[in-house]
């Protein structure tokens, strides 16, 4: 489609743009290093292996100086240049490992080497560390498979088993046939006595994909109204 054209093409775009910077980059170092040599070697005899000596010294003692600086830039541009775990228009979660994601998905705006600029799903902008996401548990909703929901039900702690058994067929078979979902599994949750109740879990495989998010919500409401 078009929009994934588009997408693609911004992707491609950006690729280019960090490869240019990468260059720069390089070419920068060693203009330096020839301008350095090309300075000195005309007016002192002095010999090239003696000076890697000092040269050496001199590069690990400024890394050490800027050693957090140096080593944000270094991670960042692996983070996003080697690794890219995510491309421009992709949906992803963002979160501390372990825990479940404090904001809801978000949209790849843009990638640079040191930050990369997310929408939220309320279409606010927001600029985060590359340094700091690559500590994140991140997960692409772009690059996974088909998701699957837990839907849970509560019943009556006094509704008879086959009761039970009838409505989770129906759930199922009004799941399949309703063509949003490719498959139902239900399962028995737990039984709350001291609050009157039985949990129900309900595991739909959605058709969709993962980042098509409000279509998938919008399926699992369907299936809430139904039971």
């Amino acid at each position: 489609s078009y929009k994934e054209q588009r997408l693609l093409t911004a992707s491609v775009a950006n690729f280019d743009r960090l490869q240019v910077i990468l260059l720069r980059g390089l070419q920068c170092i060693w203009a330096f290093i020839f301008l350095v040599l090309l300075l000195r070697l005309p007016f002192i005899d002095v010999n090239l292996v003696s000076m890697l000596i000092p040269l050496t010294s001199a590069l690990l003692i400024f890394f050490t100086l800027a050693g957090g600086v140096c080593a944000e830039v270094f991670t960042s541009f692996f983070f996003t240049y080697v690794t890219r775990p995510y491309d421009i228009g992709e949906r992803v979660y963002v979160a501390t490992p372990g825990s479940s994601p404090a904001l809801s998905s978000l949209i790849v705006k843009d990638v640079e080497v040191l930050r990369t600029h997310f929408l939220t799903a309320n279409g606010e902008a927001m600029v985060v560390s590359n340094s700091s996401v690559k500590n994140m548990a991140l997960t692409n909703l772009s690059r996974s498979g088909k998701l699957t929901l837990l839907v849970q039900l509560m019943v009556p702690a006094a509704t008879q088993s086959s009761k039970i058994n009838e409505l989770l067929d129906a759930i199922a078979t009004f799941a399949v046939e309703s063509g949003e979902w490719s498959e139902c599994e239900n399962q028995f949750g737990e039984a709350a006595l001291d609050k009157g109740h039985l949990l129900l879990n309900i595991w739909p495989t959605s058709v969709l994909a993962a980042h098509d998010i409000m279509g998938v919500y919008g399926a699992k409401s369907r299936l809430l109204l139904f039971a």
